[in-house]
């Protein structure tokens, strides 16, 4: 666990909503990760999860690839990571994508969360209308 806890670092990286994008979100967090000490099977479970989301991300909320998507990490007290993944898209929930298959795309392609819900396990979303934003909230325990 990293020592300086108590000072609530937060760190974030901003990159274009792009799939050439994901490798570099998934190595700024697996780095992050490994410095609060979280094993590598762990680390691993946490990028598939985040591959998963960044591409449902990319497709459904910020298809035209101007967009922009943000990821802050901050470590929490009890050793967990507060991860926000923020982007500048159209709202999209895909939280929701079974409840709504409006959110279907142009083909009838639907975003897959199984990854996801399998290996992140406090997961929210919600909309900041005002700044136009999707944010995708996780607590990631180890």
């Amino acid at each position: 666990m990293r020592e300086d806890l108590g000072k609530e670092m937060q760190e974030e990286i901003t990159v274009r909503a792009a799939a050439q994008s994901i490798p570099r979100i998934v190595e700024f967090v697996s780095a992050y990760a490994r410095g609060m000490t979280f094993t590598e099977e762990r680390i691993g479970r946490i990028a598939l999860a985040l591959e998963e989301a960044l591409g449902n991300i990319i497709r459904f909320a910020c298809p035209s690839g101007t967009e922009e998507i943000t990821v802050t990490c901050r470590a929490h007290e009890m050793g967990s990571i507060v991860l926000n993944i923020i982007d500048t898209g159209e709202p999209f929930n895909m939280l929701l994508v079974s409840t709504f298959p409006e959110v279907a795309g142009s083909e009838g392609e639907m975003p897959s969360t199984k990854a996801m819900k399998r290996h992140i396990k406090d997961v929210e979303y919600r909309r900041d209308g005002a700044n136009r934003k999707n944010i995708l909230a996780w607590v990631v325990s180890r």
